[in-house]
């Protein structure tokens, strides 16, 4: 995946740990030849999906159909904002390369080929029905992979566990009152400066932003975050985070709300059970947090000056994310 996988492990003894920690990486290695469509992985399972002929029925793994119904569902409730057929607009801007600026023509063309009604899924059969849809895991890989390390955890002695994929973390344990994790986050153009601390004690949480992947083309900075509405570069505002029972979830809805934005994403948030979301937003006047109202007992400021603002009130309606 092109990134650090950090394991912590506890278990009865050194070596049950090890070997613990061995499953894991095993695990995570297996997903990232699953889902991998770089061009050092042509044989991959979904690379060799994204090459279906149009109309033929593709027979996918067990683990390939329930991450890609896992995506397709958060592309439904984030009302598209998340799209994880957005292949050919990648392609188009040469995000995985040194980056281009499309014509109009072909950023309509590769837009009308970036929709996950390009291909149907029922069950464990796959079809595509674009010639030009391309399936990206970009936005939804290392959740999956930290998912698949967690289940295959849990057929070892482990009690405890904190994994980290490339600054995506997940932590779970087997005691009915595990003790709070504290995660940094860091300023969305300074990220050697924490501006405030989140609290969690299962779950996983993970970050968008471009601060790191951004690409510059003919003097213009590119994000790598697209919205699929526009086939363009979503706002660069700042970065979002989000607090998720799984990794893939915390995965697709760090991308997706960050195209939403930073109000609309915290006001969606709120509404949904088992979800939240902070968003930090760089201003002229310096930088903006709106935060989801479960946050409110597990921030802590670090940042001299920065207020938490959250814009929703605590009993608003929630919606079930299942």
């Amino acid at each position: 995946m092109g990134t650090g996988f950090r394991i912590e492990i506890a278990a009865p003894t050194r070596a049950l740990a090890l070997r613990a920690s061995e499953v894991a990486l095993r695990a995570v290695e297996d997903c990232e030849r699953r889902l991998s469509t770089w061009e050092g992985n042509p044989n991959g399972e979904l690379a060799r999906l994204n090459r279906a002929p149009v109309g033929e029925v593709v027979t996918l793994s067990e683990p390939l159909a329930r991450e890609l119904n896992q995506a397709l569902a958060w592309n439904r409730k984030t009302s598209g904002c998340f799209n994880p057929a957005v292949g050919a607009l990648v392609a188009a801007w040469d995000l995985r390369g040194e980056g281009r600026l499309p014509s109009g023509p072909d950023l309509q063309v590769a837009l009308a080929h970036s929709s996950p009604a390009g291909f149907s899924l029922h069950g464990s059969h796959a079809t595509r029905t674009s010639p030009g849809l391309l399936l990206e895991e970009g936005g939804f890989g290392k959740g999956a992979g930290l998912d698949a390390a967690l289940a295959a955890l849990q057929e070892t002695s482990m009690t405890a566990v904190r994994l980290d994929l490339g600054g995506q973390w997940l932590i779970a344990g087997t005691s009915a009152s595990p003790a709070p994790t504290r995660f940094a986050v860091a300023h969305p153009t300074h990220r050697g400066r924490s501006v405030l601390h989140l609290t969690m004690t299962s779950g996983s949480v993970a970050t968008s932003g471009n601060s790191e992947r951004g690409i510059v083309v003919q003097g213009l900075a590119l994000g790598h975050l697209l919205d699929p509405a526009t086939g363009r570069p979503a706002r660069d505002f700042g970065s979002l985070t989000v607090l998720a029972p799984t990794a893939l979830a915390a995965d697709a809805l760090s991308t997706g709300l960050y195209v939403m934005g930073p109000e609309k994403a915290i006001a969606w948030c709120s509404r949904m059970e088992g979800i939240e979301g902070l968003a930090l937003v760089v201003t002229p006047e310096g930088l903006r947090a709106l935060a989801s109202p479960g946050l409110k007992e597990r921030i802590e400021l670090c940042l001299p000056g920065l207020a938490i603002e959250f814009p929703v009130p605590p009993n608003a309606d929630y919606q079930s994310t299942r």
